[in-house]
């Protein structure tokens, strides 16, 4: 069971948003798709950041949500991510350290899948 790849259990269907976007237009998408995270991607299609529910949170906290901050201002930078051949073993450690969403991204650092903790809690309990 530790054994499984990524690809196996990995959402296709991704959220994305040009980095330079404004916070308004992000919170927006997100809503529209009913994900809890987005993919920023620079203009090459390369993955850039992340944005989560929970860094809307901070950034509503903090400013007005209507503004025009841009995406760069609030998204993860240091963004950890998987390829489609690691294992469901392998998402133990970030997940340890408390990363809940995961990206799937090819050699060319372009996501092509998302990995959550609500994705792996689903496909253990399919197992268990």
């Amino acid at each position: 069971m530790n054994d499984v790849p990524v690809d196996r259990l990995m959402s296709t269907d991704l959220t994305t948003i040009e980095r330079g976007a404004a916070a308004a237009d992000a919170a927006e998408q997100m809503r529209e798709s009913g994900g809890s995270s987005l993919l920023v991607l620079d203009s090459d299609g390369a993955l850039a950041g992340l944005i989560t529910a929970t860094d809307f949170v901070a950034l509503v906290r903090d400013n007005d949500p209507k503004d025009r901050t841009p995406v760069e201002a609030f998204m993860t930078t240091d963004v950890v991510t998987v390829g489609r051949e690691d294992t469901v073993a392998e998402l133990a450690e970030p997940t340890a350290h408390g990363y809940t969403h995961l990206p799937v991204t090819d050699g060319n650092d372009r996501p092509i899948g998302m990995v959550s903790t609500t994705d792996l809690t689903a496909y253990l309990s399919r197992r268990g």
